[in-house]
């Protein structure tokens, strides 16, 4: 019988409480649950992403590589799975090191894509490395069909390897209750990188807008409401709805990482599904279709449209939408929900 194997990626000081730690956390408890064995128990903790520091997490990571080959060596067996995050949380050459020995032993590499920092940073150069190593792989778990595009068309990866979209995150953490509603609007993630907060329109602040996170700058037109860890947050997120929105403008999601948004899903979604919320989505985004399906919230192309959609909302719809997350809820905090796309792609 195959096994599947996973390795650990890097804890990451330094970044506040943000997705960075708590999807990959996530992710490794999932594979335990499916019975998956860490090929590397020890977890090694470096001081920043951005490798800062470099001289101390050199030495942290002086004979990783060489450790987890011999790991595979003692292990793995051809036809055997090994998952591994794409990228890892850290700038680390050794991933593609490790993906094309493994390849080498006929071990059936899957990357779970979280990122393509190329595509986000719009650096060709990285698209480059990490279209070879992504070639390397028997399956990749995406986020959507617009990032398999986005794979095929712009990274040039081979259609080699069978894809799988896992469309949303799982958030895993108690059934805590959340029936907080002092607040229209709530904003949680990495706020230094969302400027769209200066651009609130006055209609939605003067409703109220909560803001959770590392980051907050005076020209924000919400209420600061603190830092919070990942399970923590789920019970204090305050807000009717949650709102998933990136990049420079309230007019639309613009820049770097707005563009973003059309390819890939956010964390914060998650979130305020596990914290019991309704979403506001922006409307280019894949995240649009699932709320529309799901009748979780709504989709709006700009800010400046929630208020005129709330105001058409009644009472009894809004708690409709609220049973809907209920219920979706369920999958995402229990980690059902990445299971079943796990196991597909190992089928």
């Amino acid at each position: 019988m195959k096994k599947a194997f996973y390795i650990k990626d890097f804890n990451v000081e330094g970044v506040g409480y943000n997705a960075l730690n708590k999807s990959r956390l996530d992710l490794h408890r999932i594979y335990d649950e499916l019975g998956f064995e860490a090929l590397r128990e020890k977890e090694i903790t470096v001081e920043d992403e951005k490798f800062k520091n470099m001289r101390k997490n050199s030495a942290r990571l002086s004979g990783y590589v060489s450790d987890i080959i011999a790991q595979i060596d003692m292990k793995c067996h051809p036809g055997d799975y090994l998952f591994m995050d794409f990228p890892f949380a850290i700038k680390f050459m050794g991933l593609s090191k490790i993906a094309t020995y493994a390849s080498t032993k006929n071990v059936k590499v899957v990357f779970f894509i979280h990122d393509l920092d190329g595509v986000r940073f719009q650096n060709p150069l990285l698209n480059l490395m990490d279209s070879s190593c992504l070639d390397l792989a028997h399956a990749l778990i995406s986020a959507t069909p617009s990032m398999d595009k986005t794979l095929e068309e712009e990274l040039k990866v081979s259609t080699r390897p069978k894809i799988v979209n896992y469309r949303y995150w799982d958030y895993l953490c108690p059934d805590v209750p959340n029936e907080k509603r002092n607040f229209l609007l709530c904003f949680a993630g990495n706020l230094s990188k969302s400027s769209f907060l200066s651009e609130i329109p006055d209609a939605l602040f003067r409703r109220g807008v909560s803001l959770y996170g590392k980051g907050m700058k005076t020209t924000y037109k919400g209420l600061f409401m603190g830092e919070y860890d990942p399970i923590r947050i789920v019970s204090e997120v305050d807000g009717m709805f949650g709102l998933v929105w990136d990049g420079k403008s309230a007019k639309t999601c613009s820049g770097n990482f707005g563009k973003y948004l059309r390819i890939n899903t956010s964390h914060k979604f998650a979130l305020y599904m596990a914290a019991r919320k309704p979403v506001i989505v922006w409307s280019e985004s894949p995240l649009a279709s699932i709320v529309k399906e799901r009748g979780i919230g709504f989709d709006v192309s700009s800010l400046e449209q929630i208020a005129f959609r709330i105001s058409e909302l009644s009472f009894q719809d809004y708690l409709a939408m609220k049973r809907n997350v209920e219920e979706m809820r369920k999958d995402i905090i229990s980690g059902r929900h990445l299971k079943d796309v796990i196991l597909s792609a190992m089928k």
